[in-house]
């Protein structure tokens, strides 16, 4: 492997963890924004998760057009293949750069779960909140549709007691 070939590997792993740093941002603000449920904000962070998430996507796909280039396999093992063909002392600080960059994800793939999770109860909460205002299933329901008192087999007229 050339020495070109290992500055662009440092290139592509440094680019690679700025965007996945961007992106780490952007998720932990809509987590905020989120569980503040602050509209506006979830409102102007979402065209910034979607730029942060097209922005790691290609630098994703430049590594991996980079292993197709250099002949190998479009993978993990196709990267950590040529990740063993630098000198010792590039390879464990490549290894270890890379186990990073892995790490950073999965940190992003728990972040975007969570705050899917925080999206779901919100949804079941307004859903139960819709349900109480349209009088849907609020038990016990003391009127019925057309508000007259619900249960009462006997009717009583005001004024008699």
């Amino acid at each position: 492997m050339s020495l070109p070939a290992l500055k662009d590997v440092n290139c592509l792993f440094d680019d690679e963890q700025s965007a996945l740093s961007h992106l780490q941002k952007v998720l932990e603000e809509e987590s905020a924004a989120l569980l503040d449920r602050d509209i506006l904000a979830i409102e102007s962070i979402t065209p910034k998760k979607v730029t942060a998430l097209k922005t790691y996507q290609a630098h994703v796909n430049r590594r991996l057009d980079f292993l197709l280039q250099h002949e190998l396999e479009g993978s993990e093992q196709g990267l950590l293949t040529l990740i063993a063909s630098f000198p010792q002392s590039e390879h464990e600080r490549l290894t270890s750069q890379w186990h990073s960059l892995k790490q950073g994800f999965e940190d992003v793939i728990a972040i975007n779960e969570r705050n899917g999770i925080v999206i779901y109860h919100n949804q079941q909460r307004n859903r139960n909140l819709l349900k109480i205002l349209h009088g849907g299933k609020n038990e016990p329901n003391l009127y019925n549709g057309s508000g007259a008192a619900q249960g009462h087999s006997q009717r009583q007229r005001l004024g008699e007691a």
